[in-house]
């Protein structure tokens, strides 16, 4: 799990270096963060327990992707902080 984190954070560094806006990569980090224990509740705890780190990032980046693609990435982070 320690190396799942420090590619969410290599991963929160590139999107913020890559995506326009006041985001910074702490703040994609956190979102990244929410999003990982989304797919845990969503999914349940042994499940994702059984998968590889490396396919827990596809997951994730694979539904940051969507939410590029939809426009929809700086929405839900103006709202991070009242959720």
């Amino acid at each position: 799990m320690e190396r799942l984190q420090v590619e969410l954070q290599q991963y929160a560094d590139e999107l913020s270096a890559h995506l326009s806006g006041p985001y910074q990569a702490q703040d994609y980090y956190d979102f990244l963060r929410n999003l990982m224990d989304a797919t845990i509740r969503h999914h349940g705890q042994q499940t994702v327990a059984q998968m590889s780190d490396e396919t827990i990032l596809k997951v994730i980046k694979s539904q940051v992707s969507e939410l590029i693609k939809l426009k929809r990435i700086n929405k839900l982070l103006n709202k991070l902080d009242r959720i």
